[in-house]
């Protein structure tokens, strides 16, 4: 009997460790995205990275491309027919040649708003980035 228990335990222990939180998963693909009054359009990519966590490819600043990581919460039931939003957090990390970014942003009905920071010094740039999924 206990050997059946520890089997029963070690099973739905394994099966309750997803990679992914599957409400998330909508967020992830292409998008061809413009940051506002400054250039347009490009493809921008999302992917998971594990848990809520995703990572965004593009150009962030000019022509420099680089992979931020950002944190997703909410959550989008593609089965409810209701319009569900998915915050979009980037946490503060570093940028190329010594700058630093950070932002916000949020995803609905297969669009994207990224408002974020790139801190150069003590000089402050403000970007907003839009875009819609392929």
């Amino acid at each position: 009997m206990k050997y059946l228990l520890f089997i029963a335990v070690f099973v739905f222990g394994m099966s309750s460790c997803e990679k992914y939180q599957e409400c998330t998963i909508p967020i992830v693909g292409v998008y061809e995205t413009h940051i506002v009054g400054v250039s347009g359009p490009f493809n921008l990519v999302i992917s998971l990275e594990n848990d809520d966590n995703i990572q965004i490819d593009a150009p962030w600043l000019e022509d420099i491309w680089m992979v931020v990581d950002a944190d997703t919460d909410g959550c989008i039931d593609p089965n409810d027919g209701e319009s569900d939003i998915l915050h979009i957090d980037i946490p503060t990390q570093d940028f190329e040649g010594g700058r630093e970014i950070y932002g916000r942003g949020f995803y609905s009905d297969y669009s994207l708003q990224i408002d974020y920071t790139i801190v150069d010094g003590n000089d402050k740039y403000h970007y907003k980035m839009v875009g819609s999924k392929k």
